[in-house]
């Protein structure tokens, strides 16, 4: 799991990304938000912000982007009714400083959990799967997709950056090795599928003589 951390108090922030970093995730942090702007991407499945910070505030971090489906929470000093209210209305959880360490990996366990059973989806920087409803939307819009469609791309989503073979694309999504698809039947759907991606600069590439990779330009 990938979580990003805006915490302008850099020893509260080294604390915090070396206890879950410690823990098995992986966290990108920033004190500012001109440094935040220069390390966020959509990548992220938690993003974490300070309320107050030296050139704005965690509020301010949300107006920059379009964030939809990251889970999100804010971590503060201030405990007033009014604020802890604000910070809900556009977060999934409100933290007051101090708080130990154990308490907020444990909020961010039960955010992660919450998440993963509510939506069923895959996410991957804009790109969102409803794995339910076999429904795909990117930066918010809904692309229209066959089932075929559907499911090449979340086989190739699941396994993005990595190349697989055309042998075994066939085998996952149409019938046991592929003995009863045409080759070109591949061939056709990653056309089709490549067109309704284009223009979100999401690629899947062809590697000669093995198979298909998924990539973003």
């Amino acid at each position: 799991m990938k979580i990003f951390l805006l915490e302008d108090d850099e020893t509260l922030g080294f604390g915090i990304k070396t206890y879950l970093e410690n823990s098995d995730y992986t966290v990108i942090d920033a004190s500012s938000l001109n440094e935040a702007k220069e390390k966020f991407n959509y990548d992220f499945d938690l993003i974490i912000l300070d309320v107050n910070l030296p050139d704005g505030t965690g509020f301010d971090f949300l107006k920059l982007y379009d964030i939809k489906t990251t889970p999100i929470m804010f971590l503060t000093v201030n405990d007033s009714e009014e604020d802890i209210v604000m910070g809900l209305n556009v977060s999934d959880a409100y933290i007051t400083k101090p708080f130990k360490l154990s308490i907020l990996k444990a909020k961010i366990e039960s955010i992660l959990r919450r998440v993963e059973e509510k939506d069923k989806k895959l996410n991957y920087k804009g790109l969102v799967l409803d794995e339910k409803n076999y429904i795909c939307f990117l930066d918010g819009n809904e692309i229209e997709l066959t089932v075929k469609e559907y499911e090449l791309l979340r086989l190739l989503l699941k396994n993005r950056g990595n190349t697989l073979t055309r042998e075994k694309i066939l085998e996952d999504i149409w019938d046991i090795r592929g003995k009863f698809v045409e080759d070109n039947t591949l061939s056709a759907t990653v056309k089709r599928l490549r067109k309704k991606l284009k223009q979100y600069s999401y690629t899947i590439e062809t590697i000669r003589g093995i198979g298909y990779r998924f990539v973003r330009d």
